[in-house]
């Protein structure tokens, strides 16, 4: 078993569709086949036995049998909370058209041109969302998993796959990596160590016909199961029509080139001599100018697709009836009564995110939570939360608006309740709060050498990711401290196939980020930010070197983000390849980027530093974020011109403020306290050079920001109450 993930990684994972051809079934097999010629052996095997044993009706015109075959499903919506999260609506619709497709129900036959009406095959094949999970827990069929593997739909993104002995999984994503909208795989492909490369990928906007999808693209399921129960592409095995005539190896399908348009409503597309030009039906017999081309049928790309042939049933049929990967056993008496027996009702499961997508912001500002619990099966749900330090504590709204009171990690916790079950989520430490004043003002410099620094940058995971942004001492520029990453491979040794393998060692395309505490940049001009970083990564060529880094802004409490920079890989990875675990220091190669701020000149702004993983990254740190520019008024002058103690203080005594009254005289005091709020409001009085400020006696002990402001002078000072 050691050498398991070995194996697989043998196993080529990347569909290589063309962006205009949807399906990527034909060159993941392909990739397979040149590596593993056993498999286009078997396949072509199980082809010929078809074809010398029950492939051909009898001359008594014998159909085939009528025994319903029932397949049990279970959808796993892979999504980031976006509108990839398809809802269970548009996956219900998709199983209806399954088995409207496969029953010969769809309406469109009649469109079907004679040619063919007489062999439109009816596959008494149908499918039913699961209602019992692998270990006995009701369900409803649909799973929901928050990854960034919904960005890359390849083989390893097929998350938490079911026994496929027991059920067909679909996986629905954002994006398929190589730009195909589906695939599959046949059943002799993934026998054994390749198991769990079976089952069917495709795009949430393929995906029946209603919700994100649409009509057009409502075919693609179904042309997707059809290669999973063993048909090839109508003109054979490759992705490539209009290319050249080919056979999938089913007598009543005629030679054909295939085509990515429909004949009946389009030309011959040029560029394709000599047929460049040519209508129907001349356009559609172009293998053999007397045989018309089978181009409606769901193999094929033209999109105008509405039957199966007989043939093609009858071989389907025979994929179930082989327990080549578990086919057979999937459909027998024995599963069903386990996967889907009747009667059961689902548990609900409690989930949520924010409405932005984001899990920062500020002490004050409204926070809009959606509710995404899944597995509701009655119209009235109830649904409670709670929220820390929130101006709303708990609610009993659906999507509530919240703003919390005080600054740091927060937590909120969602309960639902349907037909008398119930489940709860709590997501500890989930939103960021930044305070609403700033932590840092004027010209910054943070080293995260001092303790004052120590959280100057606040690690974000939603996706509770084993790696995170962390200030370290020893990695900085001079030995120093500095905010680190570490992404090196925990895994020195062969992994067997598992969650570990898949959220550990699979770290390509996840995004890992860190915020910095507020900065009022309100009085510098011509401002600029820069930093020193050192990366390092496992990558051995320039195409396995994905790693980037981004940087973002923003002026609004982080409810939205402007992008400012980005380091690609080729400068971003700077301390090259082959470490076990990089850790800079003063010896190491260090580069400083920077990019103007001009635009900030803001009373609240945060950066957001965010890296984008690759499969092959080691670590990378961060130090010395500097901001640069001219104040409006000389900081030391304006320090030396106001005095205030004593510091620390108490609530007795307060602190006495002295200032130069030609300069000072009229200005705006604020005190504040570290969560932000004001403490109270007062002026320096004109003609005055001292002022106590003086707090109540119940004032609690700690830090506390007082900030002094005359037209476009700012002073701000932390003040000490003990």
């Amino acid at each position: 078993m050691k050498y398991l993930i070995y194996i697989l990684l043998a196993f080529p994972l990347f569909v290589g569709a063309q962006q205009d051809n949807w399906c990527g079934t034909s060159e993941l097999t392909n990739d397979l086949w040149a590596t593993h010629p056993e498999l286009k052996e078997a396949f072509y095997e199980q082809m010929a036995q078809f074809r010398n044993s029950n492939g051909v009706f009898d001359k008594d015109g014998e159909e085939p049998d009528t025994i319903i075959f029932t397949i049990p499903v279970v959808f796993h919506v892979l999504h980031e909370y976006g509108v990839e999260n398809i809802s269970d609506a548009q996956i219900h619709r998709q199983i209806d058209i399954l088995n409207r497709d496969y029953a010969k129900l769809n309406a469109d036959t009649a469109s079907v041109i004679p040619e063919f009406q007489s062999i439109i095959g009816k596959a008494y094949i149908r499918f039913k969302l699961a209602t019992q999970d692998p270990v006995g827990n009701p369900t409803t069929g649909i799973v929901r998993h928050f990854t960034h593997e919904s960005n890359i739909g390849d083989a390893y993104s097929k998350l938490d796959q079911w026994p496929r002995s027991r059920y067909l999984n679909i996986w629905t994503v954002k994006k398929i990596y190589s730009g195909a909208a589906g695939y599959s795989q046949y059943p002799t492909n993934v026998e054994g160590a390749a198991g769990f490369m079976d089952g069917v990928v495709v795009l949430h906007n393929y995906v029946a016909d209603n919700g994100t999808s649409n009509p057009y693209s409502s075919r693609a399921v179904t042309h997707e199961v059809g290669h999973y129960l063993g048909l090839p592409h109508v003109w054979g095995d490759n992705n490539d029509p209009m290319q050249a005539c080919g056979d999938d190896g089913i007598e009543d399908t005629p030679r054909t080139r295939g085509y990515d348009f429909c004949p009946l409503n389009q030309s011959y597309p040029s560029g394709y001599p000599p047929h460049s030009g040519k209508t129907y039906p001349d356009n559609a017999m172009i293998c053999n100018d007397t045989v018309v081309e089978n181009f409606q049928n769901y193999m094929d790309y033209s999109y105008c697709s509405h039957m199966f042939t007989q043939l093609q049933v009858k071989y389907m049929r025979t994929s179930l009836k082989s327990n080549t990967s578990g086919r057979m056993t999937m459909v027998s008496e024995a599963n069903l009564a386990n996967s889907i027996p009747d009667g059961v009702v689902a548990d609900p499961v409690a989930d949520f995110f924010t409405n932005s997508k984001e899990i920062v912001s500020c002490v004050g500002s409204s926070v809009k939570f959606n509710n995404y619990s899944w597995g509701i099966t009655t119209s009235s749900p109830t649904y409670t939360w709670t929220f820390e330090d929130a101006d709303v504590t708990t609610s009993n709204d659906v999507n509530p608006t919240v703003s919390f009171t005080s600054p740091g990690w927060k937590t909120v916790t969602l309960k639902v309740e349907d037909h008398g079950k119930s489940n709860t989520i709590t997501k500890e430490s989930f939103i960021w709060i930044a305070p609403n004043w700033p932590v840092f003002n004027g010209l910054v410099n943070i080293d995260f050498n001092t303790p004052s620094q120590q959280y100057a940058g606040i690690a974000l995971n939603p996706q509770n990711y084993d790696y995170a942004w962390e200030v370290l001492p020893n990695v900085g520029t001079n030995g120093s401290g500095a905010i680190f990453l570490d992404m090196s491979n925990p895994y020195t040794n062969p992994l067997p196939l598992s969650p570990e393998s898949f959220f550990k060692v699979r770290r390509g395309g996840s995004k890992v980020s860190f915020v910095t505490q507020p900065m009022d940049l309100s009085l510098v001009s011509n401002g600029t930010l820069s930093f020193d970083y050192a990366c390092a990564t496992d990558a051995t060529s320039l195409t396995e070197m994905t790693e980037e880094l981004w940087v973002y802004s923003s002026i609004d409490c982080g409810n939205s983000w402007q992008l400012r920079n980005k380091i690609l890989p080729k400068n971003l990875v700077n301390n090259g390849t082959g470490w076990e675990s990089f850790k800079p220091d003063a010896n190491s190669t260090w580069t400083n980027a920077s990019f103007s701020v001009a635009t900030l000149n803001k009373s609240h702004v945060m950066f957001k530093f965010e890296y984008l993983a690759s499969d092959q990254s080691n670590n990378i740190s961060i130090d010395n974020i500097n901001v640069s520019g001219v104040l409006a008024t000389d900081a030391e002058d304006l320090n030396s011109q106001i005095s205030v103690y004593p510091n620390p203080s108490n609530a007795s005594t307060g602190w006495n403020i002295n200032y130069d009254a030609t300069q000072w005289g009229g200005a705006n005091v604020q005190l504040y306290d570290i969560a932000g709020r004001v403490i109270s409001t007062s002026e320096l009085p004109m003609g005055q050079s001292m002022m106590n400020l003086a707090v109540n006696n119940k004032a609690a002990k700690g830090v506390y920001i007082l900030k002094i402001r005359q037209n476009d002078k700012l002073i701000q000072k932390k003040l000490i109450l003990e």
